[in-house]
């Protein structure tokens, strides 16, 4: 099958959808799908590139990004330019913005997807302006939702999508680069990142941003002592978008910087696999999430996760079994469960994260539906 995956925000922009499309991309290419992707044309960037050994194309605007009326028709052109290329137009998003596959892919005889990445957003105001009603419609021409948790294959319910065209589809993780570390691994792992080796280091993986809430376990994390513990909160992450002048990170780096004794905060690291190998637990404090992909990627390396009851946290977090779910800002409980990460039958539910993740949620595992979807749309939709 030859499929043009549309992402809004690339690399070199920081994006986790693009961070999942990649790697799913790459396991498709493996089950003779031939993979290409298009996004939008940011400045100083090329129209066209190979990365990661994919053909990627960058789609000017003409305009302010996230604006639709310049990007649709150049969309379009480029639909036109291409239309005996693809046979699915397979979209990471489901925003008003990139609604517009629907139509076009119907317009080029190509089936389409929309995969909704998160709670409350992506569908946020269909139906309740003439926008939300064009958005509504436009989706409604596409052939199949993908929803990436229990969460979301309720608001297509909610919003009135037929039900046997939404498919529960979580995201994948690659279970041969996140793999736990044994003892000695651990230990020099934290020796050449200059982390404490006395200590029990929890970590936190995301963009800087307000919607990770990064700022208030951060500035919790400093003001409480750890939570009452003698545990080391490792912070790793990109500037948000929405951080333009970098003052939000200035500000924890500052937090950071005057209590190295109990925590640390790196910018996007390459090598990320190895910091949660040097780790005990992964935390997780989101007020908005689809399916994190970095509570995989923690359960796979057998790190017990611990994070805020939110979309996908729920779906793949078994309290108790695989960690813990606590409220969000809600201080005293986080500070419960931490104390209580020091009982020896904490670091077991790591191992029953991996078990998880290697039976359900595998990117071979993923990819394998994925492909049998296409299939399924090139013959029966």
């Amino acid at each position: 099958m030859r499929i043009l995956m549309f992402v809004n925000f690339f690399p070199p922009q920081y994006s986790g959808a693009a961070k999942q499309a990649i790697a799913l991309a790459k396991k498709l290419s493996i089950l003779n799908h031939h993979i290409e992707f298009a996004t939008v044309l940011d400045p100083g960037l090329p129209a066209f590139e190979m990365r990661d050994g994919f053909p990627v194309h960058r789609i000017e605007i003409n305009g302010k990004r996230n604006q639709e009326l310049p990007f649709w028709p150049n969309f379009l052109k480029f639909a036109l330019k291409h239309k005996k290329r693809f046979d699915i137009l397979h979209n990471h998003g489901a925003h008003y913005i990139n609604s517009v596959i629907g139509p076009i892919a119907k317009t080029m005889g190509w089936k389409s997807l929309v995969k909704s990445t998160m709670s409350n957003n992506d569908l946020f105001g269909l139906k309740k302006s003439a926008s939300g009603i064009l958005h509504y419609l436009f989706l409604r021409t596409v052939n199949a939702y993908i929803a990436i948790s229990s969460d979301l294959v309720k608001e297509f319910k909610t919003y009135g999508f037929k039900e046997k065209h939404i498919h529960y589809i979580p995201n994948g993780v690659d279970t041969n680069r996140f793999k736990p570390a044994g003892f000695s691994q651990k230990n020099e792992l934290r020796k050449r990142f200059n982390l404490p080796i006395d200590k029990r280091i929890f970590l936190s993986v995301g963009v800087f941003d307000r919607r990770k809430n990064i700022g208030w376990l951060i500035e919790q994390w400093n003001k409480t002592k750890s939570f009452g513990t003698d545990n080391f909160l490792l912070a790793i992450g990109p500037q948000s978008r929405d951080d333009e002048n970098g003052e939000f990170l200035s500000h924890l780096k500052g937090i950071a910087s005057r209590n190295r004794q109990n925590m640390m905060l790196l910018s996007h690291v390459e090598n990320i696999e190895e910091y949660y190998k040097a780790s005990d637990g992964f935390l997780l404090t989101s007020t908005n999430e689809g399916m994190p992909n970095v509570v995989l990627e923690a359960m796979s390396s057998g790190l017990p996760c611990i994070a805020t009851r939110t979309s996908g946290t729920l779906d793949l977090i078994e309290e108790g079994v695989t960690g813990f779910l606590f409220q969000q800002d809600n201080g005293m409980q986080l500070s419960e469960i931490l104390k209580a990460s020091n009982d020896p039958g904490f670091n077991g539910m790591g191992q029953k994260a991996r078990e998880t993740v290697l039976n359900k949620f595998s990117l071979d595992t993923v990819a394998k539906r994925y492909s049998n979807l296409y299939e399924r749309m090139m013959r029966d939709f």
